[in-house]
C-alpha cells in the first residue's frame, strides 16, 4: 500500500515541479487518500470478516497564455486503490488473500487551443491513457500496460469562463494507437507486442462549478468516439465501429483542515470490451492535501 502510494506522491510532484520552473503557469495540485478498516475478534459470533480498502488519488493541472494566440492546458489524473480481504480455510482459520485491485487509472492530456478570438477556436491535443498495474494475466503483472495514445485537433467553444464556472465543448478527429505488451497469439499461445491503430472523430464536454459555501467542487466530464478504421479490422467483428463514451463526474469537498469527502460516478460503454453500460461508484472519507 505505501510503495503505490509513493509512487503516486512521486508522479504528481514530478508533474508539479516540472513547470515551476516557467513563469506565469497557473497550478492546481492536489493529493487524495480514503481508507475504510473493518476488524473483528477471532471468537466474534458473527460471519463477518476484517477487510481494509484503500484508494489513493491526484489531480493535477497547468494552465499558461503561452502567446497571444496560443493556450495550453495540461492535466495529469492518477488514482490507485485496493482491498484487502480476510477468509476462512477449511479447518476454520482465518488468513489475510492477496489484495483485489479496485482503482487503477493513469491520464495524462495536453490541451493545444489557439485563441483567435473567433467564436470557435482550433484545438490540438495529446493524451497517454494506462494503468500502474496490469493483472489480465495470473502468471503475470506488467507495470503500466497497456498504453492508449490518442492525438486529435479539431475546433473548441468555451461557454463559459469564470472564477466559479467552467463549460467548454470541442469536436475534432482523433488518431488512437493502443500497444499491449502481453496480448495473446492464439496461433502460437504465447503472449507479444500488439500495437492496433484506429480512426474517427471525437466530442468532449468539460463542465467545472465551484461551491464556495460548501467549499467543494464539481467536475463532470463527457467524452464520445466514433472509430471510422481499425487497423485490425479484417480480425475483428464489427464491435469497434460502435460509439464508445465515457461520462466522468467528481464532488469534491473538504469538511476541515485537511479532512475531505469525495464522490466519484462513471459511465462507460465500448462494445469491443462488453456490449452492456458499466458503471463505478466510489464513496471515500479522507485526507487531501493540496500541493498547490
Amino acid at each position: 500500500m505505501m510503495k503505490a502510494i509513493k509512487l503516486l506522491l512521486l508522479a504528481a510532484l514530478t508533474f508539479s515541479l516540472a513547470l515551476l520552473s516557467a513563469e506565469g503557469w497557473v497550478l492546481n495540485s492536489d493529493v487524495n487518500v480514503t481508507l475504510t478498516q473493518s476488524a473483528f475478534s477471532d471468537n466474534w459470533t458473527g460471519s463477518e470478516l476484517s477487510n481494509i480498502t484503500w484508494v489513493a488519488s491526484s489531480n493535477s493541472s497547468a494552465q499558461k497564455q503561452m502567446a497571444d494566440w496560443l493556450n495550453n492546458r495540461t492535466t495529469l489524473k492518477l488514482a490507485f486503490g485496493q482491498t484487502h480481504l480476510q477468509k476462512t480455510d477449511s479447518l476454520g482459520i482465518k488468513y489475510w488473500q492477496e489484495p483485489d485491485k479496485t482503482t487503477d487509472k493513469i491520464d495524462l492530456e495536453s490541451l493545444f487551443k489557439f485563441t483567435l478570438q473567433k467564436w470557435v477556436d482550433p484545438y490540438a491535443a495529446l493524451r497517454f491513457e494506462s494503468q500502474f498495474l496490469d493483472e489480465s494475466d495470473a502468471t503475470l503483472t506488467r507495470i503500466v500496460n497497456p498504453m492508449l495514445f490518442t492525438e486529435s485537433a479539431g475546433i473548441m467553444k468555451t461557454f463559459l469562463e469564470t472564477e466559479k464556472n467552467h463549460l467548454s465543448l470541442r469536436l475534432g478527429g482523433a488518431v488512437r494507437e493502443r500497444l499491449n505488451r502481453d496480448e495473446m497469439n492464439l496461433t502460437t499461445n504465447e503472449r507479444e507486442l500488439v500495437t492496433t491503430v484506429d480512426g474517427g472523430l471525437e466530442a468532449v464536454a468539460e463542465f467545472k462549478h465551484i461551491l464556495r459555501l460548501a467549499n467543494a467542487s464539481f467536475n463532470s466530464k463527457f467524452w464520445a468516439y466514433q472509430a471510422l478504421f481499425n487497423s485490425k479490422s479484417d480480425d475483428l467483428n464489427n464491435d469497434w465501429k460502435a460509439l464508445d463514451y465515457v461520462w466522468e463526474n467528481i464532488l469534491t469537498t473538504k469538511l476541515w483542515g485537511f479532512l475531505s469527502a469525495n464522490l466519484t460516478f462513471e459511465l462507460r460503454y465500448e462494445k469491443e470490451a462488453i456490449d452492456e453500460i458499466q458503471w463505478k461508484q466510489i464513496l471515500g472519507l479522507g485526507f487531501t492535501y493540496t500541493l498547490f
